[in-house]
């Protein structure tokens, strides 16, 4: 009989907080009823003007968990160089541009040039002597492109930067090394075209 009676009293509690509960629901249901709330919903009151200005502001909002998309249109282009050198680029000639022909073998070019040790050195120095008219003690090729290439020079106290056009844009990696070639050691190849067509003229 103790036993069914603790079980009892513990029901009965348990009604009891069930009905309190119960009771702050329906309270806070009340109040929220009060207010223009029900269960979630907002009680439409007003003009149907008020309305309707309300609506076309929610279609304006952006979602915030929402992504926009924007597209840029280019104006204006200005090339600044590694040495600081600026240039500007017409929107136009960008849009037509097309990769370079040798822009993937012209880091290979150049670290070959720059393996070739005094030799190549001094065929640079002898270029921009011939070419430009000026004595550098030190030169190195910095860059290469299609049409020409650029040389890093430094004579006496002045540093600068010379660019050698080829005779022809270069269409191709091996094209581009024979043009270089020739800038470099005319020479050399004058005196090889000179037995080629020797040879030619015997037979």
């Amino acid at each position: 009989m103790e036993e069914h009676s603790d079980i009892q009293r513990h029901m009965s509690a348990n009604q009891s907080r069930d009905a309190n509960i119960n009771k702050v629901g329906k309270s806070v249901e009340g109040k929220l009823e009060e207010s223009g709330l029900v269960k979630g919903s907002e009680h439409k009151s007003g003009s149907s003007e008020d309305s309707s200005i309300r609506e076309e502001s929610e279609k304006d909002e952006v979602p915030r968990n929402g992504t926009s998309f924007y597209k840029l249109e280019m104006i204006k282009i200005q090339l600044i160089s590694a040495h600081g050198h600026q240039t500007m680029v017409e929107v136009e000639d960008f849009m037509k541009a097309k990769p370079d022909a040798i822009a993937l073998s012209a880091a290979r070019i150049i670290s070959l040039m720059k393996a070739g040790g005094e030799k190549i050195t001094r065929a640079f120095k002898s270029l921009c002597w011939r070419c430009k008219g000026i004595q550098v003690e030190e030169a190195a090729i910095i860059d290469l492109d299609s049409l020409g290439f650029d040389l890093r020079v430094c004579s006496g106290t002045q540093i600068q930067t010379l660019r050698f056009a080829f005779n022809s844009q270069a269409t191709s990696e091996y094209s581009a090394e024979r043009q270089l070639n020739d800038l470099l050691f005319p020479r050399i190849q004058s005196r090889l075209l000179k037995k080629k067509r020797t040879h030619q003229n015997d037979h």
